[in-house]
């Protein structure tokens, strides 16, 4: 996401203290990891006098109290929050994808690291064994799109449609018209569609040839597929140096793969991190193995035998056995514009007002939608986090809540198993940042050196009127609460680095 209107500005390094510095051990820097992917509690509002409103009955057409439509994890966090409100609900669930719903974030971290079980189950950061789904199968009665007559018979089990898509949403009768043409009458609807991956102009002209050997990653099938791929003597380039692309890189190298990363940008993480910053986490991938190479624009991608040939304006072609595509998330708009649904023309998403109401009945949670952020205005976030508290929200409100989404969603990854790093509100490497450092060595404040170790320390992001709008914190878990509240208050700061007594960077 862009935000034109501050300009790029120099950023501020403040270094300071003289406890001895560390790298985190890796229990503790995925102490962060847990907890932000553990679901977030939230108070359930009182059970509300309101149930979904039920339309008039269409003859032939199935009745569902609450429809959600989306396996991923906003739909899962709105049929709890919904069934918690209204444990006797009627829910269905509709999914495109032949799983049960399931969490997105360990299948690039976890799941590469340690023994990988058949059914996606890994092992956690305190060694307990966890599974990708949130519930196992049997929790679901599982239908397919000729299976419409099943629904609406009584069950405790949580109805699931899969394997089919919703085309259109009809507010006017309250229906949702599924891929093979039938429909299903809704008292309220979630849509909860989430986003595809992007792809470059260069990968989209490659020839079918080309294409086979090109792969984007969002879900288990890409999981399931790179990871078979990723053995013996490969060499994989992987395009994007985002969160993604960066995630990937250090989990193939950990796999004895050669991994070339390619990106336009002065470094990794360019797009959302200071420039300094960048300049280490790079040199940090490189030291991890990864083949980086930053400033690289991709002219062509085309089969050179059973390699593929990437060229770059400006620079040397790289071979590969394979290509991944990391360059973002596009909304799965598709949905909401055949159902005449409002998109925001500059964000994407579905715009929905303070309550992830889109239009009445019609609520939207999760990557596709645009909402109102109290503190920082319109945004759409593409974070589990955002995700899990939207769906939350949104199932509340579907039983008549009507409360407001107040929540400040934050991220978290890692960079091997040196750097853990959580982060909340604008992150973008476009705004004014000052950042502070604990320093092994010194108890004076000063630039680090070009080669010195970022262990430990906050980056404030700021408007020009000096207001934080958005907080990085290194290696330093559990911090988000108090950067939510800083973000929150929307203060001006003169002194910025005084806030960062708030985080305890030097450990005293």
């Amino acid at each position: 996401m862009q935000y034109s209107l501050f300009k790029p500005a120099n950023e501020t390094k403040y270094t300071g203290g003289s406890v001895t510095f560390q790298q985190q051990q890796l229990k503790d820097q995925t102490q962060a990891a847990s907890d932000a992917a553990a679901p977030v509690k939230t108070k359930v509002p009182s059970r509300p006098a309101a149930r979904a409103d039920k339309p008039k009955a269409i003859r032939g057409v199935p009745f569902v109290q609450y429809v959600l439509v989306g396996g991923g994890t906003a739909s899962y966090s709105a049929m709890e929050a919904i069934r918690e409100a209204q444990p006797d609900a009627q829910v269905l669930i509709i999914a495109e994808e032949d799983f049960v719903p399931y969490q997105r974030p360990p299948l690039s971290k976890e799941l590469w690291f340690g023994e990988t079980s058949a059914d996606l189950k890994f092992t956690d950061w305190q060694g307990n064994e966890s599974s990708l789904f949130y519930l196992p199968k049997e929790s679901y009665s599982v239908m397919k799109a000729d299976d419409l007559g099943k629904i609406g018979e009584p069950t405790s089990k949580i109805q699931l449609l899969s394997g089919v898509s919703v085309v259109k949403i009809n507010p006017e009768d309250q229906t949702v018209v599924l891929s093979n043409g039938k429909r299903v009458q809704y008292g309220r609807v979630l849509v909860a569609t989430g986003g595809s991956p992007k792809n470059l102009p260069a990968l989209e002209k490659a020839t079918d040839d080309t294409k086979s050997r090109i792969l984007t990653f969002r879900g288990i099938k890409d999981f399931k597929r790179l990871d078979s791929i990723a053995q013996g003597e490969k060499t994989i380039a992987i395009v994007g140096g985002g969160f993604l692309g960066s995630e990937l890189a250090i989990a193939l190298c950990d796999k004895g793969v050669k991994v070339v990363q390619l990106f336009p940008e002065d470094g990794n993480m360019g797009l959302v991190f200071p420039r300094y910053l960048t300049k280490w986490t790079t040199s940090k991938l490189r030291q991890a193995g990864v083949d980086v190479r930053s400033n690289s624009d991709i002219e062509t991608v085309v089969k050179k035998g059973e390699k593929v040939e990437i060229k770059v304006k400006g620079g040397a072609a790289v071979e590969a056995d394979y290509v991944i595509v990391a360059v973002g998330l596009a909304p799965n708009e598709d949905l909401a514009r055949e159902s005449g649904l409002e998109l925001d023309p500059v964000r994407g998403g579905i715009t929905v007002n303070a309550e992830l109401e889109a239009r009445t009945n019609v609520f939207a949670a999760g990557d596709v939608t645009s909402f109102h952020d109290i503190a920082l205005g319109r945004r759409r976030v593409e974070h589990y986090d955002h995700a899990v508290m939207s769906g939350r929200m949104a199932g509340f409100n579907m039983t008549g809540a009507k409360k407001p989404y107040t929540h400040q969603s934050m991220f978290w990854s890692d960079l091997g198993p040196d750097v853990s790093y959580e982060a909340v509100g604008l992150i973008d490497s476009k705004l004014p940042t000052v950042g502070v450092w604990a320093k092994v060595d010194a108890a004076v404040e000063k630039p680090l050196p070009e080669k010195e170790v970022y262990g430990r320390g906050v980056v404030f992001y700021l408007t020009p009127e000096r207001k934080v709008v958005g907080v990085l914190a290194w290696n330093l878990p559990g911090k988000m609460d108090i950067a939510r509240k800083i973000i929150r208050e929307g203060k001006a700061y003169a002194d910025v680095d005084s806030l960062s007594r708030l985080f305890n960077v030097h450990g005293n």
